[in-house]
């Protein structure tokens, strides 16, 4: 096989990877009653090391919402757009969220973990 042709072969399958990615990250899942969502990435990251800031920052937006994270008062579909270990990057209402992955209905879990296993944040 020539030098040309593997790069072709190479170019190919990482376009149908690509499409077949972006398949398996856009699924729609539920997220629980009072979830908490924020709306920026980097304070999202920032509290999902720590248990128990994280935990402080749900009990603040519980009492006031914040700047960035608010608590979602029902039980919502979403568009799930990354799965990482420690965040969940999510759509709702042509907006980009962020959340827990416990506040990901548990019926759901297996599912997302599946689906995007290859994607970690």
């Amino acid at each position: 096989m020539s030098i040309q042709a593997i790069g072709r072969y190479c170019a190919i399958a990482a376009v149908l990877a690509c499409i077949t990615f972006n398949v398996q990250a856009e699924q729609s899942v539920s997220l629980q009653q009072s979830a908490h969502v924020c709306s920026d990435e980097n304070e999202t990251q920032r509290l999902a090391v720590n248990e128990q800031l994280k935990e402080m920052a749900k009990a603040l937006a519980e009492f006031k919402p914040t700047t960035f994270c608010f608590i979602m008062p029902s039980s919502i579909a979403i568009e799930l757009l990354e799965q990482g270990e420690s965040y969940v990057k999510f759509s709702h209402d042509g907006k980009v969220l962020y959340t827990f992955p416990e506040y990901i209905d548990g019926n759901d879990t297996a599912n997302v973990i599946t689906g995007l296993a290859d994607n970690s944040l």
